[in-house]
């Protein structure tokens, strides 16, 4: 995730390739995304997964959803993953290179309290990452945090889990712009895995949506009911 993020920031061009594949299978993405995640390696190659596809199609599901973010959220990503100049680093207006391969390797690296951030995970947030079922309910807070209504987020949820492979990449382009509008960035490496897994782990990856978000959204009213009825301090 933090290499495509690298790719993104150093050339607009190639963040541009990587759109162009939304919701789109990797046998019809044009060739120019082919060439934006595969020069760069930002898919590490590896022959005990050749052949299977749908972890293909994951990797290039979620490049192209982190490059269509939108300029809001890339650029809180970027003021969270911020690290100050060095002495005899470069101004921080002037222009930024393209990435090199050291730079890509680089942002593998960087510590788990700023990708929490950069995912707006919060203090919350796990190693194990944040369920899609998590953040949806995340999101529904932040649009009626006095009264929590669940509807539209809840429907969602629920005709997604019951999609196939293919309508699972199709649903995720609408999820996220959804979840962007309430200002809510997902865990986009978690989301990576669960793309992985859901060919054949379907049931699993769902049921952990569900509990999520179900568990988030009561958490969020129990919080919500306490504060309610916690005495005012006010004179």
């Amino acid at each position: 995730m933090e290499r495509v993020r690298t790719v993104c920031r150093a050339s607009s061009g190639d963040q541009a390739a990587l759109r162009a594949g939304l919701g789109k299978p990797v046998t019809e993405v044009p060739a120019r995304m082919h060439a934006a995640i595969l020069r760069p390696g930002l898919i590490r190659e590896n022959t005990e997964t050749f052949g299977q596809e749908h972890t293909e199609r994951a990797y290039y599901a979620v490049a192209a959803l982190i490059a269509a973010r939108p300029r809001a959220q890339r650029l809180a990503e970027e003021a969270a993953t911020a690290e100050p100049a060095t002495e005899t680093g470069t101004d921080s207006t002037s222009p930024e290179p393209r990435a090199s391969a050291a730079a890509l390797e680089q942002s593998d690296n960087q510590a788990s309290s700023v990708r929490a951030a950069a995912t707006g995970a919060g203090p919350g947030f796990r190693a194990q990452g944040t369920s899609l079922g998590e953040s949806l309910a995340l999101a529904v807070g932040r649009r009626s945090p006095d009264q929590l209504k669940s509807g539209a987020a809840e429907s969602r949820l629920h005709l997604l889990v019951r999609q196939d492979l293919d309508g699972v990449h199709r649903m995720l382009p609408g999820v996220m712009r959804w979840l962007s509008s309430s200002g809510v960035a997902p865990d986009y490496a978690c989301l990576l895995r669960d793309l992985i897994d859901w060919r054949y782990e379907q049931d699993a990856v769902t049921t952990r949506w569900l509990q999520t978000f179900y568990r988030s959204l009561r958490r969020q009213e129990t919080a919500g009911a306490e504060d309610a009825s916690a005495p005012s301090t006010n004179a």
